[in-house]
């Protein structure tokens, strides 16, 4: 009972896309380069970032509810 169906227009697929081009000896070697430089960078920041000091524990006993400075702060 095809007439009970609604007409329903379907657009023609879209052509495939282009295929990737080919990265050359040359563009390969200077990836590489950015890529190890961009590691070395991120290591040296994470190290940087990952000390803890323990400042002066005076300055946030006034802050501390109870006076004495605990584990969690």
């Amino acid at each position: 009972m095809s007439f009970l169906k609604p007409k329903v227009y379907t657009p023609p697929a879209p052509p495939p896309p282009p295929p990737p081009a080919q990265a050359g000896e040359e563009d390969t070697q200077k990836a590489v380069a950015l890529a190890e430089e961009a590691t070395k960078k991120a290591r040296k920041k994470k190290g940087m970032g990952a000390t803890i000091v323990a400042g002066a524990l005076e300055d946030q006993t006034a802050t501390t509810p109870g006076g004495t400075p605990t584990l969690l702060g």
